[in-house]
């Protein structure tokens, strides 16, 4: 697998950003000036794999032409990338990479400064718990934090279900949003039994591996998304109905977005526009 550098943190790291200087050192014999880290996102591993692991992404600001010293024996091989010739690697095949690798190289995309990265992660200042509110039959919103790992950040999805739920657009790779969908099924009586997302947006599916990986559960997407997801799925055409879940949801494509983007019509409305997007936080 191509990873960052990084590792665990040790009992004499002071934090998370002392751990990624003393790693990106050990690993690839770069020293990075703690003072240019840039706090990216968050990532927590999902439950039921063997270990779990509360981790945080930073971007490392470092000279032009530093060169990587394969200082640990955990190094294989390594690259220099721009983030979309990584990304183009990965659909093509030939390089393999955790979805936490893909959906930050995808955010990194179109960012060739310092003050472009410090913007597009800048944290927001919402920092309120999950929330969930019923809006039609079957239709469940949910406010979730954490939107694609970003502190502060938040994003809309929905379950749709009367007792066998669809999680649309998991935005969270935190677990926060995870945790407490599922106790509103339990709450409910409810189950959660798939994921269906409307593109590869960051915030959209950056949440997705807490319930495939944690739970097995099976992933739709629209066409083409299966060349750069990081997890299996199956891609639904135009007109192609969600083949899981207990009230009918159809794909439809979307013209002019990204290649592989739809939306989702239920009986009555359709998603992501069924309510628009949440404000804009202020940012700090």
């Amino acid at each position: 697998m191509y990873v960052f550098p990084g590792g665990r943190v040790d009992h004499s790291d002071a934090d998370h950003a002392a751990a990624a200087v003393r790693e990106t050192r050990e690993e690839t014999g770069i020293a990075v000036d703690p003072a240019t880290l840039i706090p990216l996102t968050r990532w927590v591993t999902p439950p039921g794999l063997p270990s779990r692991y509360d981790a945080r992404f930073f971007a490392a600001v470092v000279p032009a032409g530093a060169e990587v010293i394969a200082a640990s024996a955990e190094v294989a091989e390594w690259r220099w990338l721009a983030p979309a010739d990584a990304l183009e690697a990965v659909a093509l095949g030939d390089l393999d990479m955790w979805q936490p690798t893909v959906v930050t190289l995808q955010q990194l995309v179109g960012l060739e400064h310092e003050s472009e990265i410090r913007a597009a992660f800048r944290p927001g200042l919402a920092d309120r718990p999950p929330t969930l509110r019923q809006v039609d039959a079957g239709l469940i919103r949910i406010d979730q934090p954490w939107a694609a790992g970003i502190e502060g950040r938040r994003e809309p999805g929905w379950l749709v279900g009367d007792r066998d739920w669809i999680v649309v657009n998991p935005a969270d790779p935190t677990g926060a949003t995870p945790d407490a969908i599922f106790e509103a099924a339990k709450t409910a009586g409810s189950r959660v039994v798939a994921v269906a997302i409307t593109d590869l947006d960051p915030r959209h599916h950056a949440g997705v591996e807490m319930f495939a990986a944690a739970m097995a559960l099976p992933v739709v997407a629209g066409p083409g998304a299966g060349r750069l997801a990081p997890y299996p799925l199956t891609e639904l055409g135009d007109g192609e109905r969600v083949p899981y879940g207990d009230v009918p949801l159809v794909a439809r494509r979307v013209e002019g977005g990204r290649p592989e983007a739809v939306r989702y019509a239920g009986p009555g409305w359709s998603l992501p526009d069924r309510e628009p997007p949440l404000p804009d936080e202020t940012l700090r």
